[in-house]
């Protein structure tokens, strides 16, 4: 055979070396992608100001607290596309862009047990100063 001896490194068949090589490869890629979901998964959205610690919002005192705070944080007769950008910056969503209405929700995650949400609802006149602004929202913190 002319063929047999003198066959070059590269041409034989790699054989268990290789093997080796792509079962560690993707070993380590699995690792890899499962430490990236962990992060992932650990690294929750950070709460907007208008939902930062509040109580668990069993009462009618909770939402009126509530109220108060966004009458604060927004006082009658703001522009209403400032209203719009504060509550983007938070994240605050917007189902429509004709809809007067707002909402955030977050479930609970690795670091943070506790499910947020919230929403409002706002009125402008014709010159787009926002009228009326309300809202509520729900937090539930379980025991355990």
């Amino acid at each position: 055979m002319i063929f047999g001896p003198l066959m070059t490194a590269a041409a034989r068949p790699a054989g268990p070396r290789l093997a080796i090589i792509l079962g560690l490869s993707a070993l380590l890629f699995l690792a890899f992608a499962f430490g990236l979901r962990l992060v992932w998964f650990g690294a929750e959205a950070p709460l907007p100001a208008l939902l930062e610690n509040l109580p668990d919002s069993n009462t009618e005192a909770d939402q009126e607290f509530f109220r108060a705070r966004l009458d604060q944080a927004f006082p009658a007769g703001l522009a209403e596309p400032d209203l719009l950008d504060a509550l983007a910056a938070q994240g605050f969503k917007r189902a429509s862009p004709l809809a007067r209405v707002a909402t955030y929700d977050r479930r609970a995650g690795l670091n943070d047990k506790c499910q947020h949400s919230g929403n409002l609802r706002w009125s402008a006149d014709a010159t787009g100063r926002v009228t009326k602004l309300t809202g509520g929202y729900y937090q539930h913190c379980p025991m355990h």
